[in-house]
């Protein structure tokens, strides 16, 4: 894209930003409604505009008739189109949290007054398909919109458009609407081997692998004991001049192990956040007990959806100023 069109791009948003800003609900008025005629519109008008030139030309009364009546139904259409959409309440519904890079369902809920319907509502998101909605008169609809995800955080949902050509289609009556979604963007999960944080000394296993029939399900590492099995011997550990450790199992309670930041160094902030995600899914699908070690926060060793959608939203609020919240 060229420098000048990127100019006129952000002074056009910051234009819309100031006109009609984000918002969860917003009432359609003259500050938030535009109106022009469409091509078929001009073409109207050019017949209009031959009409009167013939008229004035052949001074007769019939075509000055016809052309007054003509265009005193274009001035009507284009107050019905303008009606159309003015009193329209668009609200933001309820959107299920997704991962970076898949299609999110963003619902809005249109709302009429009781004096009048709405027809003919046309919305989409650029790039996006177009739904087709109608109101009825004190009524209330629902519009999926669907947008793809970029990035982690909270969703930074863009303009979508609602537009209208009822009723003659001679004016195009649009709007640029701006709703906000309270919606968290998991990291999109990106499998790497599993690197079990171990012990309070920050180390970590590589590879560490626990058997799927519930029999050996990791807990951690323990002081070796005469006996126990050489597979079972933490040989990297023992390699470190950290003496004989061997992995403990619990088959009571399940698996129950951590999840580390710093295990996944020297990897970019998001390439880590992406293989956290990995790990916490697959243990949750596992049913072990799982922990996750961030910078600055920690959460315990659990396993619940609720901790897992802790652990999920975590993530993908790392490093914003929202996470607070």
């Amino acid at each position: 894209m060229s420098t000048w069109r990127q100019a006129w791009r952000r002074r056009w948003q910051g234009w819309m930003e100031r006109r009609i800003p984000p918002c969860s609900e917003l009432t359609l008025g003259h500050r938030s409604i535009f109106i022009f005629p469409s091509a078929i519109g001009w073409l109207y008008a050019a017949l209009l505009l031959v009409m009167l030139l013939t008229a004035i030309n052949y001074q007769n009364s019939l075509i000055y008739g016809m052309t007054f009546w003509l265009f005193s139904v274009g001035i009507s259409a284009m107050h019905f189109s303008f009606g159309n959409l003015s009193g329209l309440t668009l609200t933001a519904g309820h959107a299920l949290p997704v991962f970076a890079g898949d299609t999110i369902e963003l619902p809005v809920r249109l709302r009429s007054s009781k004096s009048k319907a709405h027809q003919s509502l046309l919305l989409r998101y650029p790039n996006g398909p177009e739904v087709v909605a109608d109101v009825n008169r004190g009524d209330e609809s629902e519009a999926l919109l669907t947008v793809t995800t970029q990035k982690r955080g909270l969703l930074n949902a863009e303009r979508f458009l609602l537009e209208s050509r009822y009723p003659l289609g001679i004016f195009r009556c649009w709007s640029w609407i701006r709703l906000r979604y309270p919606v968290v963007v998991y990291p999109q999960p990106i499998w790497t081997p599993f690197r079990f944080a171990s012990g309070t000394d920050g180390e970590w296993l590589e590879g560490a692998s626990i058997d799927s029939s519930g029999e050996q399900d990791f807990q951690g590492l323990r002081s070796y004991q005469p006996g126990d099995s050489l597979k079972r011997i933490a040989w990297k550990q023992y390699a470190r001049g950290r003496g004989l450790v061997s992995k403990d199992f619990d088959s009571d309670e399940g698996a129950s192990c951590w999840f580390d930041w710093e295990a996944l160094a020297p990897l970019d902030t998001e390439q880590r956040l992406s293989h956290l995600t990995a790990w916490v899914l697959k243990a949750h699908a596992n049913g072990w007990h799982y922990g996750l070690r961030l910078p600055g926060k920690t959460l315990p060793q659990l396993h619940s959806e609720l901790h897992l959608e802790a652990c999920l939203k975590a993530l993908a609020l790392f490093g914003y100023s929202e996470e607070a919240s």
